[in-house]
């Protein structure tokens, strides 16, 4: 007879048997969750309920996501297949203990948000969940018979040892420690990715557990929007699960027609297209306006056809160079300028030619590296931030490259604002490109500078632009800083005077 881990171990079908016994075992308990609510589960309700059954019981340290539009049952949805599980699956592991063996001394949930108000609304549903009277008389029933008890942050089914606590996900609090079959985290788009990863994604390592992570729509990516792509994807593959459960307004008002009647309402009154009405009702990630550089608009900039440039002394280069600090890498960029065809506007189209990324190494080091990296190269002017370290580099190359225009650039907001609208309106206009060759995309400082570009946040603080990374661990935007100092070297220029341009081709 197979093993709960032969039956489990990967992603694909269980065995036509198991795969039977599970079924029954979730619809059992769907059963139980009809029972505790008062009402069945929507249509668009019960896969997602289904799931997470299946998953606590197939064992496969599932991440599943749900983005529901707002007010659409999510969070009810959870606390009843929570509630459901908590007191069914510790029973039925006495008749099926080869599959359920894990739930004997109950089901531990750990219930999650990004401040501990926010996990306090989900938990509290839970809670009133079994503490309803259609709960105490399930209870009460001679099969169960079990009483809740606990009161604050954890409560407990006593006999059966279930146990839901309440916790924040919040970056100060110290939350290690704890052991769970299955973590809820609730407005997962506003919880911070260090925490659910190394904090909360642990808590689940001895019981192989599983995740359910809920949210809404932002205008910035996310560890939750991360892995919303990752379960698409593995969707689109033969023999994967459905791990990704999206609920538009639409679907629920077919179902729920109060519902759709107030939606109706406010896509009136706030508009289709808002921002207000994509976020909460049509489930649209407004990305374009919170981050620098969407993965498609990185896609379209990219020139496939064009491998980084190692020399070029046809035409005059410039150079943006961000100092590292602490942690991060000094970063190199040369970009070249298509002088000869300025735009009506009098800008130049740019391509990024090569990137020297250096980290590590002591400040005397980086001086030689950088300047026999820009030896092969015609450079024009450099740009470097000069706020800290960067007024000594700057000083520095001055004595090593005399033939270069070094460049001091300010680093308060007003010309960082400066720095970033320029290099926003090139790349808006289609005049900023960089190599994109299949063999380019295999460069480690090519993934880098992908890597960063693609995580940099877009904010708007009154008059000001402010262009960072996420306040994440491994979050970096030195390639980002880089390339904006390079392109602001262009934004009062004029072609160089007896000097020729040529084409890259």
């Amino acid at each position: 007879m197979a093993t709960p881990t032969d039956s489990v171990d990967g992603p694909g079908p269980l065995p036509a048997g198991r795969s039977e016994l599970v079924a029954t075992i979730v619809q059992k308990v769907l059963l139980v969750i009809d029972e505790l609510s008062g009402h069945p589960l929507r249509p668009y309700q019960r896969p997602f309920a289904a799931r997470v059954l299946e998953s606590l019981i197939i064992e496969d340290s599932a991440k599943i996501t749900a983005l529901w539009s707002r007010q659409s049952g999510k969070s009810e949805t959870i606390a009843d297949t929570v509630a459901g599980a908590v007191i069914m699956l510790p029973r039925l592991a006495k008749v099926f203990p080869d599959l359920l063996g894990k739930f004997s001394e109950g089901l531990w949930v750990g219930v999650f948000a990004p401040t501990d108000e926010m996990s306090e609304t989900l938990f509290s549903r839970i809670v009133s969940r079994l503490t309803s009277e259609r709960a105490q008389e399930i209870l009460a029933d001679p099969e169960i018979d079990d009483k809740l008890e606990g009161r604050g942050k954890v409560i407990k089914l006593k006999k059966c040892g279930s146990l839901i606590r309440k916790q924040t996900a919040h970056p100060k609090a110290a939350i290690e420690g704890q052991t769970y079959h299955l973590c809820v985290i609730d407005e997962c788009q506003a919880a911070d990715d260090k925490v659910v990863n190394k904090s909360i994604a642990p808590m689940l390592t001895s019981t192989a557990g599983s995740i359910v992570m809920t949210g809404t729509p932002t205008y910035q990516k996310s560890g939750f929007y991360t892995q919303i792509q990752i379960n698409k994807r593995n969707a689109a593959r033969k023999g994967q699960r459905q791990d990704h459960f999206q609920v538009e307004w639409k679907e629920v008002a077919k179902h729920f027609p109060r519902y759709g009647k107030f939606v109706r309402s406010e896509m009136a009154r706030l508009g289709e297209d808002s921002d207000e009405f994509k976020l909460s009702y049509r489930l649209i990630w407004l990305l374009d306006k919170g981050m620098l550089v969407t993965s498609d608009r990185f896609d379209a900039l990219g020139d496939t056809g064009m491998r980084v440039v190692t020399d070029w002394h046809k035409s005059p280069l410039v150079v943006g160079i961000d100092p590292a600090r602490k942690t991060d890498s000094t970063i190199v960029t040369v970009v070249w300028v298509n002088w000869d065809y300025p735009n009506e506007h009098g800008q130049f189209e740019h391509r990024i030619l090569n990137w020297l990324d250096l980290q590590g190494q002591d400040w005397e080091t980086q001086y030689f590296r950088i300047v026999d990296f820009l030896s092969h190269y015609s450079v024009m002017a450099i740009g470097i931030d000069v706020g800290g370290l960067g007024d000594v580099v700057a000083q520095r190359l001055r004595v090593l490259m005399p033939y270069a225009d070094i460049r001091d650039l300010k680093s308060d907001r007003t010309s960082q604002t400066k720095r970033w609208s320029h290099m926003m309106d090139l790349m808006n206009k289609g005049l900023l490109a960089w190599p994109a060759h299949a063999r380019t995309r295999q460069l480690r400082v090519w993934r880098n500078f992908r890597q960063q570009m693609e995580d940099a946040e877009l904010n708007y603080s009154g008059p000001h632009i402010i262009v960072a990374a996420p306040e994440v661990d491994a979050a970096h935007d030195d390639y980002v800083d880089s390339l904006s100092n390079a392109l602001y070297l262009t934004a009062e220029m004029t072609m160089p005077e007896a000097e020729m341009t040529h084409s890259l081709w």
